[in-house]
């Protein structure tokens, strides 16, 4: 569980009145699962994680562009870790690949909607504390960046236009974990 904040840079190439930036944030849940390997008081490993929220944003009227409507559906990572364990308390960096579905949506009638997966890369750090034999705590920071994918929006009748979206995040997110 955490708070996710969204940085979504809007271009369409033929219409430089349709850029938007649009700044998202909401709380957001989800999963891991990953796999740690101690030498002595250095830990090494892997994670996988799928999250999910409602990052969205509607149409703004007050905006230039009123009809683009974004939702970003769900994140996942798969990363490297590497800590340094004092005691019963694990301090971390972790990095590697990031994964997000987003959605573009033209509100407009007669318009269409596309959707993209966005690969970027991820770098964070956290602190994990040990609370029983199975059992760990941690709070961690992750940014991502999704880089760019291009999106095509129907439009009714006579083809489509061209939208890209650039995307990046932070996220300060808090975790239970048991060990088998």
């Amino acid at each position: 569980m955490g708070h996710s904040w969204v940085d979504l840079e809007y271009t369409e190439p033929d219409s430089a009145v349709s850029e938007l930036d649009v700044d998202m944030e909401e709380i957001v849940g989800g999963l891991y699962f990953g796999h740690n390997y101690r030498i002595n008081s250095f830990m090494l490993g892997f994670e996988a994680d799928a999250g999910f929220g409602d990052l969205s944003e509607g149409a703004d009227d007050s905006s230039p562009n009123t009809y683009s409507a974004f939702d970003v559906n769900w994140d996942a990572h798969v990363r490297a870790r590497a800590g340094y364990v004092y005691n019963t308390t694990l301090f971390y960096v972790a990095g590697g690949l990031a994964l997000a579905e987003v959605d573009v949506d033209d509100v407009d009638p007669n318009y269409g909607e596309d959707n993209a997966a966005h690969l970027g890369w991820t770098f964070g750090a956290g602190i994990e504390q040990r609370i029983t034999e199975h059992l760990t705590a941690r709070v961690e920071y992750l940014y991502d960046n999704y880089g760019s994918e291009s999106y095509a929006i129907e439009e009714a009748g006579s083809g489509s236009y061209q939208a890209d979206v650039e995307l990046k995040t932070h996220s300060a997110r808090i975790g239970l974990a048991y060990s088998f």
